[in-house]
């Protein structure tokens, strides 16, 4: 893209053309519609520019890819309109974004989206105008074709919405059939400003001197309050509602501060806060040996300023974090950029917390549940240089950051980093060429890196930074001035439940498991059961004829949810009463089996009735119920047990958790995908990291039918290097990722034979184009059907393709529209 040939060229007064790439799904990937650009809009459509452009029978945003002056053979239409005036993708952001379309075969545009401005496309309207003349006369219109017309005769160009509301109809047959007949012309015009937001006061110090306040309590606390928070933000302003939330400090003290000349209000936009910034961690703690060493080459990168990638391969509770805010501080300091990622703000909300307390009023956390208006407001503050740090999921990366100094992916191994919809990256890949194009450091940290990013580390393609030991509390300052004391890990037991089970004990808890729970409750700490399913029965079948209670839209069984009453499917959310008496057999014999964490919070009130249990699973987390209600019970000590999945899993910091319970260690062992293995690994290890995270002597207990399996065994010794030597050797013997590449091919269809046939037919395709092509380096595994070969409705049939050459076949094969298309996929389930 040569950002250098714009239409308002004025050597040459011939029409100008542009070849825009648009939401168009062909075979062919490249292919660009060519519109012509009417004289208004010259100055204004640029090369890497969004526009609105007219595609079937409405109107869709395209990226203006190239600019000309030579005419089709045939007759174009027009360009509409701009969709954020100015905005132009840079070449750096071009280069990503061609990238992305080869790497996980996508068109253009769709690698273009995470890139547009947030609420661009939706501030569009429609209108409507006559075309002059008319192609017909007004008497050869229907009734209601000539009411609109009359009225645009009249009004001239309007809006759709107040054309509908005059009319009092949606005109949905109408508008299309007029304009087709060349009757009206329908318009897009883009709405002026930006989304709207609300405005903030920001609180500033005036150079008035200050008096004595010591007859005045509350307005000298509210000057001591203003005056730390500006030196932790280094003389920004502060928002007045960020002040108001200290205690002692009111609206009537600033008031009366301002008024007496002390302070100075400023209505500013600025990012509404997402996370309470008052946290105990805003100082800056004493370092660890082993941190001191990480730090010392963290800090020796930044100061090259040159590309480097490092792995900081930490346990949980090493400390991690405060080596982000280190080096953050650090590109801040030198007017640098600094883009921190977390696998899912819901549950980052604590490390959310440290970065707005160290950089107060420099931060924003943007993520999808946003509003448009907050997010655009906080994409234009970057942008603009006034937000220098932004957090958040796997979007936060293509903030337009002016001056990128360090990108930091913090639980790198974990899959949600990989983008599951059009267009499939993995944000590790991404980051990796915007730091490049920056000369900027990528900090990606883990516990239990995923085995790709350990293999390069290890083999020296990547910096290897270890953190072996947890850090203990620190009150602040050591009395000997020496750095903080570690603290060992939490002793791991794993219990055999095949011997529970002979040994005539049918519960959900083993005799360990209950005694140490026991224990924990006479010494007033917490406790996690951790189990990865929700719910309270994972099917529902009769004993007598054996009918199993299906989603009759996925073929999967039924979850039992008793606080619901109602038996959920868990992939289409399908939910049907719960059955007393068998449909087939129509015998009274309706049981449920297995277990979900509805049933462990049965069991656990039960087994301990005088314990404070809490549930925290997705099930809970609606209304005034949220992630950070939740957290705050329980580092408020109102909850003796804590139940949950995966959620609290990761990213959580419980000082008085002391006893994890594992109930099935099994759960993601046995599934038919490569990564299973490491999946249970880093689950274990995540859940076992969050006890004992102050206090040594915490226990973990994991309940497993399979004990002896190597990710189990350690992940209870801790082992990371055990298991990732044991894995890696599985990988190469099987010619798995990161030793080969994989490609995973997906078709749904309503139709059972017509989706296998599909199938079919691109397996005979794919291995005639490799035959043509030469790529001999391809194997094709397939086609099948899928796991879960039924969803929503939908049959599903797949093509595994793996080898150095699989993603090249793909890109070469001109795949009809429909199939997903999975480069390096994370789970082939």
């Amino acid at each position: 893209m040569d950002q250098s040939s714009e239409p308002n060229d004025a050597l040459n007064p011939d029409r100008w053309f542009v070849d825009v790439a648009t939401e168009l799904r062909t075979r062919e990937r490249d292919r660009f519609l060519t519109y012509s650009v009417p004289d208004h809009l010259r100055e204004d459509v640029l090369e890497g520019g969004l526009v609105w452009v007219p595609l079937r029978n409405g109107h869709k945003v395209g990226v203006v890819v190239r600019a000309h002056r030579e005419p089709p053979e045939f007759e174009v239409r027009d360009v509409q309109a701009i969709v954020e005036p100015g905005f132009q993708f840079t070449e750096d952001q071009w280069q990503v974004i061609e990238w992305i379309s080869e790497e996980t075969v996508c068109t253009l545009y769709d690698a273009a989206l995470p890139f547009f401005p947030p609420a661009a496309i939706n501030r569009a309207v429609e209108h409507l105008a006559l075309r002059d003349p008319l192609p017909v006369s007004v008497d050869q219109l229907t009734p209601a074709q000539r009411e609109l017309v009359l009225f645009l005769q009249r009004r001239g160009e309007v809006s759709l919405d107040v054309a509908r509301r005059a009319m009092g109809r949606r005109l949905t047959s109408i508008i299309p059939t007029l304009a087709k007949q060349g009757v009206l012309n329908r318009i897009v015009r883009v709405r002026a400003g930006a989304p709207k937001t609300r405005k903030a006061r920001l609180v500033q110090r005036t150079s008035t001197p200050v008096p004595d306040l010591r007859k005045s309590p509350a307005q000298r606390r509210a000057m001591e309050v203003l005056q730390r928070r500006l030196l932790l933000s280094d003389g920004h302003p502060v928002a007045w509602s960020e002040l108001v939330r200290h205690i002692g400090v009111n609206d009537r003290a600033l008031n009366e501060l301002r008024r007496k000349d002390l302070i100075e209000i400023d209505q500013a936009v600025v990012p509404q806060p997402t996370v309470d910034s008052d946290h105990p961690d805003a100082r800056v703690v004493r370092l660890s040996e082993t941190q001191h060493a990480a730090w010392r080459r963290i800090h020796a990168s930044l100061r090259e300023s040159d590309f480097e990638e490092m792995l900081l391969h930490g346990v949980t509770g090493s400390g991690k974090t405060e080596l982000y805010l280190r080096a953050a501080a650090w590109c801040l300091s030198r007017g640098q950029g600094v883009i921190m990622l977390v696998p899912e703000i819901a549950l980052a909300s604590q490390i959310s917390r440290r970065i707005a307390s160290r950089f107060p009023g420099r931060a924003a956390i943007i993520h999808s549940n946003l509003p448009e208006s907050e997010r655009y407001h906080i994409w234009d503050g970057v942008r603009d240089g006034r937000i220098p740090i932004v957090v958040g999921p796997r979007s936060a990366l293509f903030s337009p950051m002016p001056d990128l100094g360090l990108v930091v992916i913090d639980e790198e191994h974990d899959p949600s980093y990989k983008q599951a919809q059009i267009p499939r990256y993995h944000t590790r890949d991404v980051a990796r060429l915007i730091v490049r194009n920056h000369n900027a450091l990528l900090l990606m940290g883990s516990a239990t890196p995923d085995v790709s990013t350990y293999q390069r580390a290890i083999s020296g393609e990547i910096q290897h930074l270890r953190l072996p030991e947890r850090i203990g509390h620190q009150p602040g300052v050591g009395s000997n001035g020496s750095g903080p004391p570690s603290l060992e890990l939490p002793q791991v037991d794993v219990v055999d439940m095949r011997e529970e089970l002979r040994n005539g004990n049918t519960g959900l808890f083993s005799r360990d498991l209950t005694e140490l729970i026991n224990q924990t409750l006479e010494r007033e700490e917490q406790t996690i059961l951790f189990l990865n399913r929700r719910g309270s029965a994972t099917f529902i079948q009769c004993r007598s004829c054996g009918y199993v209670a299906e989603c009759p839209l996925c073929d999967i069984p039924l979850v039992y949810h008793p606080d619901r009453r109602r038996a959920i499917c868990h992939r289409c959310n399908y939910q049907e009463q719960t059955p007393t008496r068998c449909p087939e057999c129509e015998l009274m014999t309706i049981s449920y089996y297995g277990s979900g964490t509805q049933r462990v919070e049965r069991e656990a009130r039960k087994q301990f009735p005088d314990a404070r249990v809490l549930r925290w699973d997705r099930d809970v987390i609606r209304g005034n119920v949220t992630h950070e209600s939740l957290m705050n019970q329980v580092l408020n000590r109102d909850v003796d047990i804590v139940i949950g999945t995966q959620l609290i899993a990761k990213g959580f910091d419980f000082p008085d958790v002391m006893t994890i319970g594992v109930i099935n260690a099994d759960g993601q062992l046995h599934l038919p995908d490569f990564r299973s293995g490491e999946r249970t690994f880093q689950l274990l290890m995540q859940v076992a990291g969050r006890a004992g995270r102050r206090t040594a002597g915490s226990r973990v207990i994991f309940q497993s039918y399979s004990p002896n399996h190597y990710a189990i065994q350690a992940a209870a010794e801790h082992d990371y290097e055990s298991f990732a030597d044991e894995e890696l050797a599985f990988r190469r013997l099987h010619d798995y990722p990161p030793f080969s590449r994989m490609v995973r091919l997906l078709y749904r269809n309503e139709d059972a034979v017509e989706c296998e046939a599909a199938a079919r037919e691109l397996a005979d395709d794919l291995t005639v184009e490799a035959e043509r092509a030469g790529l001999r380096g391809v194997e094709l595994l397939g086609p099948t059907p899928a796991f879960v070969a039924r969803i929503r409705g939908y049959y599903q049939w797949q093509i595994i393709l793996r080898g150095p050459d699989a993603r090249q076949l793909v890109a070469d094969a001109g795949i009809a529209p429909g199939w997903l298309i999975d480069v390096d996929p994370m789970s082939m389930i």
